[in-house]
C-alpha cells in the first residue's frame, strides 16, 4: 500500500455511515499506515496533505484519523506517523527536491 492509497481510503471510511463498523475500520486503517514508504515518498503536498489530516482541526476538516487531544496524545499511533513524516517533509525542504526550497530564514 502507498501514502496515496493509504490517503484515498481515508476518504472512503469517512464517507460511510457512523457506526461501530466504522470506527473498527478507521482503527485497522490507522494501524495499516506504510510507515516504510515514508522514506521514498517524494510528493511534498501529499506528505504534507497527511500531516494535516492527522493532525486535524484547524489544520484540516475531522475525518477521524486525526490524534487525540492534548494529554492522551502519547500512546496515539498518530503521534509518532506525525514525527517521522515532519522530519521527511524539513528533509526534503532542506534539499531542494522537486522545487521545494527551505523556507525563509
Amino acid at each position: 500500500m502507498t501514502i496515496a492509497n493509504w490517503l484515498a481510503m481515508v476518504f472512503t471510511i469517512k464517507g460511510r455511515r457512523i457506526s461501530a463498523a466504522r470506527y473498527a475500520a478507521e482503527a485497522r486503517h490507522m494501524r495499516a499506515f506504510p510507515v516504510n514508504e515514508i522514506e521514498v515518498e517524494m510528493d511534498m503536498q501529499l506528505l504534507e496533505h497527511v500531516v494535516a489530516v492527522l493532525k486535524g482541526p484547524p489544520h484540516h476538516f475531522p475525518t477521524g484519523f486525526e490524534r487525540p487531544h492534548r494529554g492522551a496524545r502519547g500512546a496515539a499511533p498518530q503521534t509518532s506517523i506525525i514525527v517521522v513524516l515532519a522530519n521527511r517533509v524539513t528533509r526534503l525542504r532542506a534539499a531542494g527536491v522537486g522545487g521545494n526550497l527551505p523556507p525563509p530564514a
